[in-house]
């Protein structure tokens, strides 16, 4: 999907491998724990990479501008039960560049999503963001329409964070 912004020109397309290295370097300005691998140690994460790409309920979005990627998103379709059986999405790892933020590009990148979220029978779609995420983060979300409607329960195992 091309879109114009400004001066410069961007497209939001499924990531491909060679753009892994970009994507964890916008991870490392996303996180807060310092739990993002280094963009030089990639190599080890595309075994994963390839588990989202065959996944056909991911979507691995990046953000391309003049040519750069400069943002990204996974949205994740969740098949589901209730609500008649009609699916529901979330957002994760949503992130663009900090040279770009406010320059409606992130606006862009989640109402991509919600195309494909809509598109794919989804009765909704929700993220989390950390409670120390900046108040900008917050803002941002419940601007696109987003509210505050959860209290999220999360239990790292062993290993993992």
């Amino acid at each position: 999907m091309a879109i114009a912004l400004g001066a410069m020109n961007a497209t939001i397309r499924q990531a491909e491998e060679r753009d892994l290295p970009r994507i964890l370097a916008l991870y490392q300005q996303l996180s807060l724990s310092g739990d993002t691998d280094a963009p030089e140690d990639y190599r080890r994460l595309v075994p994963a990479f390839r588990r989202i790409g065959d996944d056909p309920q991911q979507r691995l979005l990046v953000l391309e501008v003049d040519g750069a990627v400069m943002g990204s998103l996974v949205l994740i379709i969740v098949p589901n039960l209730s609500h008649h059986g009609m699916s529901w999405a979330e957002v994760e790892n949503v992130v663009v560049d900090e040279s770009l933020r406010g320059g409606g590009y992130g606006r862009v990148l989640m109402e991509h999503a919600e195309r494909l979220a809509v598109e794919a029978g989804c009765y909704k779609l929700q993220l989390m963001s950390h409670w120390d995420r900046k108040d900008e983060a917050h803002r941002f979300y419940e601007k696109l329409g987003y509210q505050s409607s959860a209290r999220a329960f999360r239990k790292y195992f062993k290993g993992s964070g």
